[in-house]
């Protein structure tokens, strides 16, 4: 990386462990610059003001979550589960974005629904529904975008529930959850899903 490139990062760093610690309000773009080593007047040169500093270290902290997670929950034979459990647990090891989800405006958690986190699982999801319209399970001319798109929600509503309420280590209540939207979805994996995920291993198909 340049120079500025790793100053930008160190800034990004500060700015994630802060935020995390003490929240937006009670948060300086001061104490950012000294966290990182700069001066207010540096800093502004990589970031306009304190709000692009919260959204850049929101993005950045969900980055580093979703690549922490999504290669082991992908490749699991239950990626929904895994996904939303693994999210959850990741939460320990990012306070920013537990923060964000526990105590985040509306406009908060829209920058976390946003992230390509969330699009990647709808995908997920969507290719999952599509196989099962291919092989008769939903009927055909289902809008498979509809469905991923409603279960990617329930599943986001599911996880932001679960941390306000301080329901982390309740397992049980992730998968019935992922239990009921599999059911809504067609029932369990059919022969012929099977088959298909043997030709294809890359692509996951079980919920």
């Amino acid at each position: 990386m340049t120079k500025g490139q790793r100053t930008r990062e160190r800034l990004l760093r500060a700015a994630i462990d802060r935020f995390g610690a003490d929240g937006f309000r009670a948060t300086a773009v001061s104490q950012l610059s000294r966290d990182a080593g700069l001066t207010p007047a540096a800093s502004y040169a990589y970031f306009a003001d304190k709000d692009a500093f919260w959204e850049a270290a929101i993005s950045a902290d969900l980055d580093s979550l979703d690549q922490e997670i999504r290669v082991a929950a992908l490749t699991s034979e239950r990626p929904l589960y895994d996904l939303m459990s693994m999210f959850i647990a990741g939460l320990e090891r990012h306070p920013l974005i537990r923060r964000v989800l526990k105590e985040g405006t509306p406009a908060d958690l829209m920058l976390v629904l946003d992230h390509p986190f969330f699009a990647e699982t709808t995908a997920v999801i969507g290719d999952r529904l599509q196989r099962r319209v291919e092989s008769g399970v939903l009927a055909a001319g289902t809008d498979v975008g509809v469905l991923a798109r409603g279960i990617e929600t329930v599943l986001f509503s599911m996880v932001l529930s679960i941390v306000r309420a301080g329901m982390e280590e309740d397992s049980d209540r992730i998968w019935s959850v992922v239990t009921l939207l599999r059911s809504a979805a067609g029932g369990p994996p059919t022969e012929g899903e099977i088959l298909a995920r043997s030709a294809t291993p890359t692509s996951p198909i079980r919920t």
